[in-house]
């Protein structure tokens, strides 16, 4: 009998170590080809440009797509870009990449806000509204886009009012951005951007249906005022029904 134990201890000693390896050897695999996956496929050189401070800079930029086709990273090419939530326009489409995490604000369905990842892409084709999270592609109705600090973006035209009295009108795709006292905008149509100095007058955008405040960072649905939230506390856009 002790003998049977020492010949099978001694298999033990052998197979153990041999299992071990293969099981090693399926997790090394396993992890490789999720990091392959989720990691660079090919890279795309696109013509963008941004607007900082009122002033317009045109570069091409590459974009690193992974095995799932969804955005990784972004980088200019030849120049030195520091991306916050300030937006990236395609050149020559009707498309505008965020380089940071977005909320998606619904004032006309129940007030929603989710959120909207980094990379993210908003699109007008077709007389179509669409966002591209990931890679999902899928339309969506009256919405517009919130950082979480200060900058919002608008898919329809808006109107822009300081203190209730001048009026500024905003094409589709244009954005609204105040740091304390500094208010700056672009209307994406125009091509023009400007940089206005306030002294605490109150900024609000608005159209037929609703009114965001820019400067108290609330929108308003059926005169009930909601405050807006950072997108880090928001459920995925991806989860709305």
């Amino acid at each position: 009998m002790k003998n049977i134990f020492d010949k099978l201890r001694e298999r033990y000693k052998v197979i153990i170590p041999i299992v071990a390896i293969i099981v090693l050897l399926i997790a090394i695999l396993y992890f490789y080809r999720e990091y392959k996956y989720n990691n660079y496929r090919h890279k795309e050189v696109e013509k963008v440009y941004q607007y900082f401070v009122g002033v317009r800079t045109d570069y091409d930029l590459i974009i690193t797509f992974n095995l799932k086709n969804s955005i990784v990273d972004i980088k200019p090419k030849n120049k030195t870009i520091y991306y916050d939530s300030t937006p990236i326009y395609y050149k020559d489409s009707d498309k505008v990449l965020f380089p940071s995490e977005m909320n998606a604000v619904f004032p006309l369905k129940d007030g929603g806000q989710y959120r909207v990842y980094k990379y993210s892409i908003y699109e007008y084709e077709d007389e179509i509204n669409y966002l591209t999270i990931g890679n999902k592609k899928k339309d969506y109705l009256r919405f517009f886009l919130y950082d979480g600090n200060n900058l919002f973006f608008f898919p329809y035209p808006m109107v822009l009012k300081i203190d209730g009295v001048e009026d500024i009108e905003l094409s589709s795709m244009s954005y609204v951005k105040i740091v304390t006292d500094t208010l700056i905008y672009f209307d994406r149509e125009n091509n023009v951007s400007k940089v206005i100095e306030l002294d605490k007058e109150n900024v609000v955008v608005s159209n037929a249906d609703y009114l965001v405040n820019i400067r108290e960072r609330y929108f308003t649905m059926l005169d009930k005022k909601i405050l807006l939230f950072e997108p880090e506390h928001l459920n995925s856009i991806l989860e709305m029904n």
